[in-house]
């Protein structure tokens, strides 16, 4: 294919994308919350995927789904770059002005930057301690908890009943497996 046939196609391909969505627009903009105004994240109150991103079927018979934040970019630009970015670095954010255009390697590279990389693009897996997401001690208490256990007198058992996780939790803490950043 010539370079000037695939700029066509392109574009015929962004049209098309446009086209569809027209058809779906208000459905789409019904689901996201945009009362907090226009410099606030506008979140998707649809279904989400494991990363927090958004996720509307699109198309005639709506079998197949898109990235909500790309939808709103493409609805408010026109475009429909490989990558779609937030600024914010919120998943369910579909507020235009939060979002810019890019490659792949353009989002990985802002991913690595703004510390959000981690196994699998689940989030939080780049995450360590409290930021991390599903975290249920913070740092001050996991060096509380070193500190009861290593002055004697309490148990692992006694501390993941105080502190209100498993033994285990505990066990990781207190041998420096677990919790190794604090």
């Amino acid at each position: 294919m010539t370079e000037k046939a695939q700029d066509v196609q392109l574009t015929l391909k962004k049209q098309r994308f446009i086209e569809e969505h027209k058809v779906n627009e208000e459905r789409f903009w019904s689901r996201i919350d945009q009362s907090a105004g226009e410099e606030a994240c506008w979140p998707w109150s649809g279904a989400r995927d494991d990363a927090g991103y958004g996720r509307f079927h699109i198309g005639r018979t709506s079998n197949s789904a898109m990235l909500a934040h790309r939808i709103a970019y493409a609805l408010a630009t026109g475009e429909l770059p490989e990558a779609v970015c937030h600024h914010c670095d919120n998943p369910p954010c579909c507020n235009p002005a939060h979002l810019f255009g890019g490659t792949r390697a353009e989002n990985n590279a802002d991913m690595v930057l703004k510390g959000r990389h981690g196994l699998k693009g689940k989030p939080g897996r780049g995450a360590k301690g409290q930021s991390h997401g599903s975290a249920k001690l913070t740092d001050h208490q996991v060096t509380e908890i070193r500190t009861m256990y290593n002055a004697g007198g309490v148990s692992q058992r006694q501390l993941a009943a105080t502190f209100n996780v498993c033994q285990r939790s505990i066990a990781r803490i207190v041998t420096g497996k677990g919790w190794s950043h604090v």
